[in-house]
């Protein structure tokens, strides 16, 4: 009985000395590279413009954004399909991330009233006052130029996809928030450089309430 119980002292030991730091080791190897093949997704279609020329119609986007990310979107309120989906999904992104420091939502809007536009939106898709998202004014012509300054792929408007801009401000990532499995890689590269705040599960749409 002795004998057994001092082998079996001799494994808890072992496994503390090494089992233990081995498993560490391991956890955290799968970690960097998952992380490095997330960053290595990442393209460079060039520096994110200036939009100090546009005017902010709800909320304000930081002067200085180098050390954040910022998500770039386009609203269209003729387009009502595209405004849905872009308004459900961004909502629910920023939930995950409502609490993170170092991350921006802005919208280039183009309407004959943005600001009204702006407000009627975000009270649609429960986006509240925050530091964190901003909607800026856009006429035709702006709105064109902002998204061939960030290459995005398509007409704006006509399609939900956002540009995301890292902390070196180039533009890294173009999703279209049409797609889940898009929508899912926008928050996962966000959540490898930026923490996901006491949220288990990435949750890409809130519960529709009766």
């Amino acid at each position: 009985m002795a004998k057994l119980s001092g082998i079996l002292s001799t494994s808890i030991v072992l496994l503390l000395l090494v089992g233990l730091p081995a498993m560490s080791y391991l956890y955290l190897s799968r970690g960097y590279e998952y992380r490095k093949d997330g960053i290595m997704t990442q393209g460079d279609f060039g520096k994110m413009p200036d939009l100090k020329e546009l005017s902010p119609v709800r909320g304000e986007l930081p002067e200085k954004l180098r050390g954040a990310m910022t998500v770039v979107g386009w609203l269209d309120p003729t387009k009502p399909a595209t405004t849905n989906t872009y308004g459900h999904m961004l909502d629910s992104v920023y939930q995950q991330f409502k609490d993170s420091p170092n991350l921006y939502f802005t919208t280039i809007t183009k309407a004959d009233d943005p600001a009204v536009t702006a407000e009627s939106f975000a009270d649609k898709y429960n986006l509240e006052d925050s530091d964190m998202l901003s909607f800026l004014s856009a006429n035709e012509a702006s709105f064109l130029q902002t998204a061939r300054d960030f290459q995005l792929p398509g007409t704006p408007g006509e399609s939900p996809v956002v540009a995301l801009v890292d902390s070196s401000l180039t533009i890294v990532k173009h999703y279209d928030l049409g797609s889940r499995e898009e929508t899912l890689g926008l928050v996962q590269l966000i959540s490898l450089i930026i923490p996901l705040p006491q949220r288990p599960e990435i949750v890409l749409e809130r519960e529709k309430e009766l």
